[in-house]
């Protein structure tokens, strides 16, 4: 599924229509049906106008991108425009996942961002979107796969009856696969360079995930080989990225949208996870890693600060026990976020949910 099937922001449309007013000299076409534009992508206020490499010239492409940066910087709403080739490398192998792909995403480890994609597929899986949907979760963490832990599955991955395709692993009313599940138990990961441009592409297509409406995916921190595999193996219809409140979570946090809009993935929004540690004993409420982070992230990039949640014991027992605390106690302020935030996130991917697809080798 490219861009154009999908629902764009109204900034990005905007900048569309300003660009159109661009031509290849003077009686030539536009720039964007002329495909120069590869693609434009909103982080926020921050535009990126992404171009075609191989139909701008080195040389052409600094006095266009010149044009660009002052016709776009007159659209309102726009407080940054950033012109630059597109990586020739990010057209997905596939042309469909089994469902819609909505990567969780943070600078650092340690911030519970893998507990918190399970927590929301979990959410999905059971309702919170007013109906129950079929999901998947791919663990995607080569460093450190923790999904099996967080839902209760372990073993070894074994292919399905026929022989022609790997079985997922099923939790919680979740279909799910980890590269931990093809790893013996104990040994290190050592997946690097060509094994992940190989592999991650491996785990969604020779999967038997059956048709999904979404494939929740629990990336890496950081930025790295992954990130770059994942959005070469298919479409990802968004991105949302868990951060602690303190600067250097922020931070790191801030590169990772860099490179997510430089390889054309929107991101839905910012979740500060740990904002607060609420004694038990005296119910006093203490900012133990940091004040505000999230908060002033999303100001600066105008990008919808979807939670706040506190860092809370119940998780992480939860977590250990191997059952979502969504799921564990559906009641809990905690569980009640999370089901408000995967209901937001449905809401803005539904669009996108086409039912049953089929695979497409481009």
């Amino acid at each position: 599924m490219t861009r154009e099937q999908q629902t764009r922001t109204p900034l990005e449309t905007a900048v569309l229509a300003t660009l159109a007013g661009i031509t290849v000299g003077e009686d030539g076409p536009d720039v964007v049906s002329a495909g120069h534009v590869a693609e434009v992508v909103s982080t926020g206020g921050a535009i990126r106008v992404l171009l075609d490499p191989a139909l701008v010239a080195t040389e052409d492409g600094e006095a266009l991108a010149e044009i660009m940066r002052e016709v776009v910087g007159a659209v309102p709403g726009v407080e940054r425009v950033i012109v630059k080739p597109r990586p020739q490398s990010v057209t997905p192998i596939l042309a469909q996942a089994p469902g819609v792909v909505l990567a969780v995403h943070s600078g650092k480890g340690g911030v519970g961002k893998s507990t918190l994609a399970v927590n929301i597929a979990a959410a999905l899986a059971h309702g919170a979107a007013g109906r129950p949907l079929r999901v998947g979760v791919l663990d995607a963490d080569v460093y450190g796969p923790s999904v099996p832990l967080l839902l209760g599955v372990s073993g070894r991955a074994q292919t399905t009856a026929d022989g022609s395709r790997i079985a997922p692993m099923a939790a919680h009313g979740l279909k799910v696969m980890s590269l931990g599940f093809l790893m013996p138990e104990g040994k290190p990961l050592a997946w690097r360079g060509s094994l992940v441009s190989e592999g991650l592409p491996q785990l969604i297509a020779e999967v038997d995930w059956g048709a999904l409406d979404i494939l929740v995916v629990d990336l890496p921190p950081g930025t790295s080989d992954v990130h770059l595999a994942l959005a070469q193996a298919v479409p990802i219809a968004g991105v949302v990225a868990v951060t602690a409140p303190g600067q250097i979570s922020t931070d790191d946090v801030r590169r990772g949208l860099e490179m997510f809009a430089d390889i054309a993935v929107p991101c839905l929004g910012l979740i500060e996870n740990m904002s607060t540690f609420v004694c038990r004993s005296c119910g006093t409420e203490v900012a133990l890693f940091g004040d505000n982070g999230g908060k002033d992230l999303a100001l600066e990039t105008g990008l919808p600060l979807l939670a706040r949640i506190p860092f809370l014991r119940d998780v992480l027992t939860a977590s250990e026990a191997g059952t979502p605390l969504v799921l564990a106690e559906p009641a809990a302020p905690f569980s009640q976020t999370i089901t408000a935030l995967a209901r937001r996130l449905a809401d803005e991917l539904a669009p996108q949910m086409k039912g049953d697809t089929a695979w497409t080798q481009h």
